[in-house]
């Protein structure tokens, strides 16, 4: 029986068995999530239980399509909250893998059948995307602050989204994934922390001045950051 729940607007799909056994059993296979539990269990009974490893659930999830992604080129990629194809040209005459966004799609010029070495120009195309956006949108914001960063850092780690740290800007290379709205309220947000890191007050209510809406960004990537994969 497949059975779904959403979490934090998150879509959680799950097969369930009914074996004799004496506990409710949730396991992960290659993406899959399996449910077993005892004869006679009501099914809100198992959807209870479910829910509430959600949070494991997801994570899981989210580090198994990592480390399926990590050797291997989509067919689709998100540039600044748009969806793009992605055209894949060999040439052997071009010294190295080149990306370019033409045309409303990804074209990837290469002289290698390599994945790997495809994936990691593709990644570095967003992190060189994601660092000149991240300058022009902090030259808009940083003139309403006293400190502004002197350094932005743009890495590839997953347990860092953004963040503020000895007046340097930390950002996954995952930003190049997010609508524009939403990079200002995560570089407005870091700003005020670097600027009140000991005063939530001000904090919030300057990051309310500059951006009225900010909460409507807050909770998209509440909602969606679990989703952000490269």
């Amino acid at each position: 029986m497949k059975l779904s729940f959403e979490y934090k607007g998150t879509n959680v799909s799950y097969h369930l068995m009914y074996k004799k056994t004496t506990a409710i059993a949730i396991n992960m296979d290659h993406g899959t999530v399996n449910v077993v539990a005892p004869l006679g269990t009501s099914v809100q009974t198992v959807m209870d239980k479910v829910k509430g490893n959600a949070p494991w659930i997801i994570n899981e999830l989210y580090q198994y399509h990592k480390q399926s992604n990590k050797d291997s080129v989509l067919t689709q990629y998100t540039y600044l909250g748009k969806n793009y194809g992605v055209e894949i040209v060999n040439d052997k005459d071009v010294d190295k893998i080149a990306v370019k966004l033409v045309r409303g799609k990804f074209i990837i010029q290469t002289p290698t059948d390599n994945q790997k070495e495809i994936r990691e120009a593709l990644l570095m195309w967003y992190k060189d995307k994601i660092t000149i956006k991240l300058k022009e949108r902090l030259k808009v914001y940083g003139k309403q602050f006293q400190e502004v960063p002197q350094e932005i850092i743009v890495g590839n780690d997953g347990d860092i989204l953004f963040q503020a740290q000895n007046n340097i800007f930390y950002a996954n290379v995952v930003l190049g994934m997010l609508g524009i709205e939403v990079i200002d309220y995560l570089l407005v947000y870091g700003l005020c922390g670097l600027n009140y890191p000991k005063e939530q007050h001000k904090d919030i209510k300057k990051l309310k001045e500059i951006l009225p809406h900010y909460e409507e960004s807050k909770e998209w990537l509440e909602k969606n950051k679990a989703q952000l994969l490269l």
